[in-house]
C-alpha cells in the first residue's frame, strides 16, 4: 500500500507549547513519555484535531481513567488561552491565536502540510477556525510573524494574504471536505475514520468498561450510515400516512355503501309493506263478499220463518179462549171452595214436613260443629304453649349476647307455660321496649361497622397504593425529583419522541465529591431546578407546548448556539465537566451564577450553608439526584421506606379485619335477637289470637246447637196440627160428593197452561225472528259498505306498490310470491306490513342520522324521505356518488401499491439491503483476515483465534441479506419485504437519530475470541474468562482487536493515513507482550501515536520510532527531549550477542 506518513508536528501557542516542531523520522511511531499533566496528551490532541478538524473528538479523553476530568484546559478555548488547572486561570487572559500543523510524506516523498488555526478572546467566546492544506514542508507555512523584534502567531488575514488564497480555507467545513477527499476519498469514510480515531484515543477506558469481547468488538465496528435508516423510517411513516388516507377512503366508500344498503332496505320494506297491505285488503274484500252472501241467505230464511210464526199465533189464540170457558164451568160446581181449601191444606202439610226435616238436619250439624270447635280450642292452646316454651328457650340463649335485660319477657313466657289458659298470660308482653333497645344497639353497631369497613377499605387501598408505588419505583430504576407529575411528564415526552432531558440527568459529580457536598448542592439548587427539562431550539416549541399545556408546574430551559456561558471555577470542583452534558452545565451555571461557591461553617451544634449572601441550616438528608449512584441509593432508600409503611399498613389492616369480624358477630347476635322478638310478636300473637277466636267459635257453636234443638221441636208440633186440618177437609168433601171434581179441573188447567205456554213461545219466537230479520238487514248493509271501503283501500295499496315497483307479470302473482307463506293469513299480513313499515321508518331515521355525521356533512347529503333519495351538495344521486368513491378508492390503492413497491425496491432493496450486504460481507472478510493475522502470532504462551457466528434470532435475515443480488432481486425480495412489513412498527418507533436494532448488522452476530494454549482447543474469552489471568493476559486481546480492525479499516486504496492514537495505553501489559503488540502493529503498517508515563519506542520489533520525554516546569512551560530509534539491518557481532540488543535509552538535547 502506498500509505502516507506523518513526518513532523508543529505547535504554535498550542496550550503550553509556544513554538515546537517534533520530527518523526521515517514516518515511524511516536511515543510521548512523561508524568501526568506534563503535556504529552496535548500532542496527541493536536494530531487528532488536525486530522479530524475536531469531529468526533474530545480533548484528553483518557483523563477519565486517571481521575477527575475538568473542562478548563480540555476545551479549544482552554488550549488557546493556555488554561492550566494549577494556575486557577488562563495564562493568556486576553486570548490569542493557536496553530497545530502536520507534515505528511506522500508519494515520491513529496511533503503535504495540513494545519488548523484557532482564535478566541475568552473562555466563554466561540472560537474562530480556519484550515490550511498545502504541498510544502511544514516549516514553509507562514504560521509565525515577526513584529518589533518579537515573534507571534500569524493572524487569519495574514495567513490568507501570505498563501495568496492557495491552500487556505476560511471555513473549517471546507477544510474538512478537502481533507476527506485528499486522504480518505469521501466524507463517509472520513466520518468513520474520525470516529475510529476517537475510539482508539479513549480505548483504554472503553475496554475497561466492557464486560466481554463480544461487546468490545461490536463497539469497535463501524455503525451503518444513519441517513439510510432515517430515509426508510421516514418513508415507512409516509406510507403509513398514505395507508391511513386509504383507510379514510375505504371508510368513505363503506359509508356510501352503507347508505345505499339503507336506501335499498327502505325501498324493499316499502314494497313489502304495500304488497302485504294489498294482499290483506284483497283477502278482506273476499271475506266481506262471502259474509254478505251468507247474510243475504239467512235474511230470506228468517223472513219465511216469521210468516209461519204469525199464522201459528192466530190458531193458538182461538184454542186458549175455548179452554178457558170449559174451566169456568167446572169451577161453578164447588160453591164452598172445599177442593181449593183441601189443596191448600195438603200443600201446608208438605211445607211443614219439609221444615221439620230441615230443622232436624240443622240440629245435628250444630252438634257436630260444637264438638269440632271444642277440639280446635284444645289444639290452639297446645300450639301456643309450645311456641311460648320455644321462645323462652331461645330467649335464654340470646339474652346473654345482648347488652340489656330480657327478664320481664322471660317471666311472662314462663308463666304462660304453667297456665291452663296461656292466652291470658301472653296478652301484654313487653316487646316494644326490648325492640327499641335492640334497634338502638343495632344502630350503634351499624355505625361502628360502617366506620370499620371504611377504615379497612382505606387501608386496603393504601396497601395496594404502596405496593404499586414500590413496583413503579423498582421499574423506574432510580430516584426522580419531588416535582408534581414528573414521571408522567417524562413518559409523555418519550412517547412524543421529543428531545429533552432533566437537568440532573446531565450532571455527573466529579470523582472525590462527598455525599455531604452533593447533599448541600441539591439543597442549594432545589428539586424544581434539577427537574428542569433541557432541550434545544429545534425541539423547544413541541416540548413547550406539551409541558405548559399538560404539566404547567414544570419548567423548561432552551439552549441555543448564542446562549451566553457563565463559567464558574468552583463548579468544576463538584462536577465532572467532561462526562457531564454541556447543556446541563450551561443551565446550572446560569442558575448558580456566583463568583464563589458554597461553603459550610459550624454554628452551635448545627452546620450552616453559605451561598450568595444567604445562610441556611444544612439538611442532614443524603443526596438524591446528583449522580447515578446516588439516585440508585435514594431509590433503594425510598423503596425500603415504602416497604416499611406497607408492612405497617398491612398489620393495621389485619387488626382492623379482626375488629370487623367481632363487630359483625355482635351485630349478628342483635339481628337474631330482633328476629326472635319478631317471631314472638308474630307467632305468639297469632297463636294467641287463634286460641281466642276458636274459644269464641266454641261458645257460638254451643249456643247454635241449643237453638237448633228448640226449632226442631217447634216444627214437629206444627206438622202434626196441619195433618189434622187436612183430614177434616177430606171428610167434608166426601159428604158433599165432590170426589172427582178436582181431577177434572186439574186436567183442564193443565191443558190451558200448555196452550198458553205454546202461545207465549210463539209470541216470543215471533219477536226474536223479527229482531233477527232487522239485524240481518243492517248487517247486509254493513257488509256492502265494508266491501266498498276495502276495495278502495286495496286500490290505494296497489297505487303505492306500483310507485315503488312495477312487476313484469300479473300483480296478484307478484304479491303472492312476495308475501310467501303469509299470503293466506290476514293477521300475518298485518303484522308483516306493520313490521315492514316500522323497518322502513327506522331505516329512514338511520339515514337521517348518518347524513348529519361528519362523513355525511362532508358529502353535503340531503335526504328526501318520501321519495327515498339522497343527493349530495353537487346534486348527484347516491349511485353516482358511490361510483365516484369506488373510482377514487381504486386509484388510491394503486398509488399505495406503487408507493410500497418503490419504497421497497429503491430504499430497501437498492439502498438499505445493498449497504447492509456490503457491511456484512466486509465484516465476514474482516473476521477471516483477523483470523489469518492472529494465527501467525504468539503473545507470551498464548495464541488467539477470532470468529463470528450469526445470532439464531437474526440468522434468517442475515441469509436473506447475503443472498441478495441486485441483478436478480426476485429470489429474496418477497422474504425481505415480508420481514420489513413484519417489523414495520419496531422500525418506525425507533428513537430519532437512532438505528433500528433489528436492522443494525452489528447485532446479527456473536463475536468470540478464543485463547489457545499448546495442545488445547481454546477457551472462549467471555465475561467470566476475561477476568481470569494477569492484567497483561486480560489486556492483550483488547489491543489485538483494535489493531486488526484498524488494519482492516485502513487497508483500502482510498485511505492513505493509517494512523492510530493511543492515550494512556498498554497499562499492565508485561514488556514481552507489549513489544509483541508493537511489532504486530508495525507489521500491519500502522503509524502509532502513543502517550504513556514510561512506554518508549526503542524495540527491536519496531523499525522506526521517535520517543519524546515531556517535562513541564513550574512556569507551565513544556520541554521536549527526543530519541530517534531505528532497527535498520546492521552487521551483527556473532561473538557478543549482547551487543546486538538496543542500547540504553539516552534522550537528545531539548527541542
Amino acid at each position: 500500500m502506498d500509505f502516507y506518513r506523518i513526518k513532523k508536528i508543529r505547535l504554535i501557542n498550542f496550550h503550553n507549547f509556544v513554538d515546537e516542531t517534533i520530527e518523526i523520522r521515517s514516518g515511524g511511531h511516536l511515543f510521548m513519555l512523561g508524568d501526568n499533566g506534563s503535556g504529552k496528551t496535548t500532542v496527541l490532541d493536536a494530531v487528532h484535531y488536525v486530522l479530524t478538524a475536531g469531529r468526533s473528538m474530545e480533548f484528553n479523553s483518557a483523563a477519565r481513567v486517571a481521575g477527575a476530568k475538568h473542562a478548563a484546559g480540555r476545551s479549544v478555548q482552554g488550549i488557546v488561552m493556555r488554561y492550566n488547572i494549577e494556575s486557577n486561570g488562563p495564562l493568556n487572559p486576553n486570548g490569542g491565536i493557536t496553530y497545530a500543523a502536520l507534515e505528511i510524506s506522500g508519494r515520491q516523498g513529496r511533503p503535504v502540510s495540513i494545519a488548523i488555526g484557532v482564535s478566541t478572546r475568552s473562555m466563554d467566546e466561540a472560537v474562530e477556525r480556519w484550515g490550511i492544506i498545502r504541498e510544502c514542508p511544514v516549516g514553509d507555512l507562514p504560521l509565525v510573524q515577526t513584529e518589533n523584534g518579537r515573534r507571534r502567531a500569524a493572524t487569519k488575514s495574514e495567513i490568507k494574504a501570505a498563501l495568496g488564497g492557495s491552500g487556505y480555507y476560511g471555513q473549517i467545513g471546507s477544510y474538512a471536505d478537502d481533507l476527506a477527499a485528499r486522504f480518505f476519498s469521501d466524507p463517509e469514510t472520513f466520518s468513520d475514520v474520525c470516529k475510529f480515531l476517537a475510539t482508539g484515543k479513549a480505548y483504554r477506558e472503553i475496554a475497561a468498561h466492557t464486560n466481554d469481547y463480544h461487546q468490545l468488538f461490536r463497539q469497535l465496528l463501524q455503525e451503518p450510515p444513519r441517513e439510510i435508516f432515517e430515509a426508510v423510517i421516514a418513508n415507512l411513516k409516509s406510507l403509513e400516512e398514505s395507508r391511513q388516507d386509504l383507510d379514510k377512503l375505504r371508510a368513505k366508500h363503506l359509508f356510501v355503501e352503507e347508505l345505499d344498503a339503507l336506501l335499498t332496505r327502505v325501498t324493499d320494506s316499502r314494497i313489502d309493506q304495500a304488497a302485504c297491505e294489498w294482499q290483506e285488503r284483497h283477502l278482506a274484500a273476499r271475506e266481506f263478499q262471502d259474509a254478505y252472501d251468507h247474510c243475504s241467505g239467512r235474511l230470506t230464511a228468517e223472513q219465511s220463518r216469521l210468516a209461519e210464526l204469525q199464522t201459528e199465533q192466530k190458531r193458538l189464540d182461538i184454542l186458549v179462549e175455548s179452554t178457558t170457558h170449559r174451566h169456568n164451568e167446572l169451577q161453578r160446581q164447588d160453591a164452598q171452595g172445599l177442593v181449593a181449601k183441601e189443596r191448600e191444606a195438603r200443600l201446608a202439610v208438605d211445607d211443614a214436613k219439609h221444615k221439620h226435616e230441615q230443622a232436624k238436619k240443622k240440629w245435628i250439624a250444630c252438634q257436630v260443629r260444637r264438638d269440632e270447635t271444642e277440639a280446635d280450642v284444645t289444639r290452639a292452646r297446645d300450639a301456643l304453649l309450645r311456641a311460648a316454651q320455644h321462645a323462652g328457650r331461645t330467649l335464654q340463649k340470646l339474652g346473654r349476647a345482648v347488652p340489656f335485660s330480657s327478664a320481664a319477657l322471660a317471666a311472662a313466657l314462663d308463666d304462660a307455660t304453667k297456665s291452663a289458659q296461656p292466652e291470658n298470660e301472653l296478652a301484654d308482653l313487653p316487646l316494644a321496649d326490648l325492640r327499641q333497645a335492640a334497634d338502638t344497639t343495632a344502630q350503634t353497631l351499624d355505625r361502628q361497622l360502617q366506620a370499620t369497613e371504611d377504615r379497612l377499605d382505606a387501608l386496603a387501598k393504601r396497601c395496594d397504593q404502596l405496593a404499586a408505588e414500590i413496583t413503579e419505583k423498582k421499574n423506574r430504576g432510580e430516584a426522580v425529583p419531588l416535582v408534581k407529575n414528573f414521571v408522567q411528564a417524562q413518559r409523555a415526552l418519550q412517547q412524543k419522541l421529543l428531545r429533552a432531558r432533566p437537568l440532573y440527568d446531565g450532571l455527573v459529580p466529579a470523582p472525590g465529591t462527598t455525599a455531604r457536598e452533593l447533599a448541600a448542592l441539591e439543597q442549594l439548587i432545589g428539586d424544581a431546578v434539577l427537574a428542569t427539562w433541557v432541550t434545544d431550539e429545534a425541539s423547544a416549541a413541541d416540548v413547550r407546548a406539551l409541558l405548559f399545556r399538560d404539566f404547567p408546574e414544570h419548567s423548561l430551559a432552551v439552549i441555543s448556539p448564542d446562549t451566553e456561558t457563565h463559567p464558574h471555577d468552583w463548579l468544576r470542583r463538584f462536577f465532572d465537566y467532561e462526562r457531564s452534558d454541556g447543556d446541563a452545565l450551561l443551565v446550572l451555571q446560569h442558575q448558580l451564577d456566583a463568583r464563589h461557591g458554597p461553603h459550610v461553617e459550624p454554628f452551635l451544634d448545627q452546620s450552616i450553608l453559605h451561598f450568595r449572601l444567604r445562610e441556611q441550616v444544612l439538611s442532614a438528608a443524603p443526596p438524591r439526584l446528583l449522580g447515578a449512584e446516588q439516585r440508585q441509593r435514594e431509590l433503594e432508600r425510598e423503596v425500603r421506606e415504602l416497604e416499611k409503611r406497607r408492612l405497617a399498613a398491612e398489620k393495621e389492616r389485619k387488626d382492623t379485619a379482626r375488629e370487623l369480624d367481632g363487630l359483625r358477630e355482635r351485630r349478628g347476635a342483635i339481628g337474631l335477637y330482633k328476629t326472635l322478638l319478631d317471631e314472638i310478636d308474630g307467632d305468639v300473637r297469632r297463636l294467641r289470637e287463634t286460641v281466642t277466636r276458636t274459644a269464641g267459635q266454641f261458645v257460638l257453636a254451643q249456643t247454635d246447637a241449643l237453638n237448633a234443638r228448640d226449632t226442631c221441636q217447634f216444627h214437629e208440633e206444627d206438622l202434626q196440627a196441619k195433618k189434622e186440618r187436612q183430614t177434616d177437609l177430606l171428610v167434608a168433601m166426601q159428604k158433599a160428593g165432590l170426589e172427582g171434581l178436582e181431577e177434572r179441573l186439574a186436567e183442564v188447567e193443565r191443558k190451558l197452561g200448555r196452550i198458553k205456554k205454546e202461545h207465549q213461545s210463539a209470541l216470543v219466537e215471533s219477536g226474536r225472528v223479527l229482531q233477527t230479520v232487522k239485524g240481518l238487514q243492517q248487517l247486509c248493509e254493513q257488509h256492502l259498505a265494508s266491501l266498498a271501503a276495502t276495495r278502495a283501500e286495496r286500490d290505494a295499496a296497489q297505487e303505492r306498490l306500483l310507485a315503488w315497483h312495477v312487476p313484469d307479470g300479473p300483480l296478484d302473482d307478484f304479491v303472492r310470491v312476495r308475501c310467501g307463506q303469509d299470503a293466506a293469513s290476514r293477521a300475518a299480513l298485518r303484522n308483516r306490513a306493520a313490521e315492514a313499515g316500522e323497518t322502513a321508518a327506522v331505516t329512514a331515521e338511520k339515514i337521517r342520522g348518518k347524513v348529519v355525521l361528519n362523513e355525511g356533512v362532508a358529502f353535503g347529503f340531503v335526504y328526501d324521505e318520501p321519495s327515498n333519495t339522497l343527493h349530495d351538495r353537487r346534486g348527484r344521486v347516491l349511485a353516482d356518488v358511490r361510483e365516484a368513491a369506488r373510482h377514487e378508492l381504486r386509484e388510491q390503492e394503486e398509488l399505495i401499491s406503487e408507493q410500497t413497491l418503490r419504497l421497497f425496491r429503491q430504499l430497501v432493496m437498492d439502498n438499505l439491503v445493498s449497504k447492509l450486504q456490503s457491511s456484512v460481507l466486509r465484516l465476514q472478510e474482516m473476521a477471516r483476515r483477523i483470523g489469518q493475522l492472529l494465527r501467525q502470532r504468539t503473545f507470551g504462551n498464548n495464541r488467539y483465534a477470532f470468529s463470528i457466528t450469526p445470532q439464531e434470532s437474526c440468522r434468517r435475515l442475515c441469509e436473506l441479506v447475503t443472498r441478495y443480488r441486485s441483478l436478480d432481486p426476485e429470489k429474496t425480495e418477497a422474504d425481505l419485504r415480508a420481514f420489513i412489513e413484519d417489523h414495520a412498527d419496531e422500525i418506525k418507533n425507533t428513537e430519532v437519530g437512532e438505528i433500528p436494532p433489528i436492522l443494525d448488522y452489528r447485532n446479527w452476530f456473536r463475536y468470540e475470541l478464543k485463547v489457545l494454549t499448546t495442545g488445547a482447543d481454546g477457551i472462549v474469552m467471555d465475561r467470566k474468562v476475561k477476568s481470569i489471568g494477569s492484567g497483561g493476559e486480560q489486556a492483550v486481546p483488547n489491543y489485538l482487536l483494535i489493531l486488526t480492525i484498524a488494519h482492516f479499516l485502513f487497508d483500502k486504496d482510498k485511505i492513505r493515513l493509517p494512523v492510530l492514537i493511543f492515550d494512556e495505553a498498554f497499562y499492565g501489559i508485561d514488556a514481552g507482550r507489549r513489544d509483541q503488540l508493537l511489532g504486530f502493529a508495525s507489521d500491519l503498517e500502522l503509524q502509532l501515536f502513543v502517550a504513556s508515563p514510561d512506554q518508549d519506542g526503542v524495540k527491536k520489533e519496531i523499525a522506526y520510532s521517535t520517543s519524546i520525554f515531556v517535562v513541564k516546569d513550574s512556569a507551565y512551560n513544556v520541554h521536549l527531549y527526543p530519541y530517534h530509534w531505528s532497527a535498520a539491518p546492521k552487521q551483527l557481532d556473532l561473538l557478543d550477542a549482547g551487543s546486538n540488543a538496543p542500547s540504553p535509552l539516552a534522550f537528545e538535547q531539548e527541542l
